[in-house]
């Protein structure tokens, strides 16, 4: 009706979701979530830093831990190497937005970090395309569960980023996911 096509309304009308990083490289993908939160007030501008947040051991609950704990315990009972800890690095930043790329042979997957306009939202756009019938069959269960847990990471994100700020060092929260003593001076070794 106004003359505008309506593709072009749908970009104007929702500035972070049409224009994600994740959706450049994968504009139709077989699998497609955002989940968006808000940011409680922590005041960091750095789209990577919440892309690391989100996504830090630390920030992991302590059940699911557990879980990859006796997982790989298991492994090591079979004499079988447990897989290595996956670090989600952000490859690229484009104005207010993280782009992480977690391509396998079977999936390629996008997951685009965004502020949102004025800073109070954090908008996490994850994008799934399967290259094979095993990739469509791996992340069925995964399908199933991404949205509430992604929305469960990216809720805790600014805990984690108050603990880290309050520690005064990135790396200096306990396993726990509390600020160790000794990052605040009040450790045995702080006392000598």
């Amino acid at each position: 009706m106004s003359g505008v096509p309506d593709e072009d309304l749908i970009t104007e009308g929702m500035p972070g979701v049409a224009g994600s990083l994740a959706l450049r490289d994968i504009p139709i993908p077989d699998y497609c979530d955002v989940v968006i939160v808000p940011t409680a007030g922590v005041q960091e501008t750095d789209p990577r830093v919440w892309a690391e947040a989100i996504f830090s051991h630390e920030n992991t609950p302590l059940s699911s831990r557990g879980l990859r704990a006796l997982r790989d315990e298991a492994i090591r009972l079979f004499d079988m190497v447990p897989p290595p800890q996956k670090e989600f690095v952000s490859d690229e930043v484009v104005g207010s937005e993280a782009l992480i790329i977690d391509d396998d042979e079977k999936l390629t997957v996008r997951i685009g970090v965004a502020l949102l306009p004025g800073g109070d939202l954090l908008q996490v756009t994850t994008a799934v395309k399967y290259r094979t019938i095993r990739g469509r069959l791996s992340f069925a269960p995964r399908r199933l569960m991404h949205a509430a847990a992604i929305n469960t990471l990216a809720r805790r994100a600014p805990t984690t980023l108050r603990r880290r700020a309050l520690a005064g060092d990135p790396r200096a929260a306990a396993l726990t996911g509390q600020v160790s003593r000794k990052a605040l001076g009040r450790g045995p070794s702080a006392r000598r």
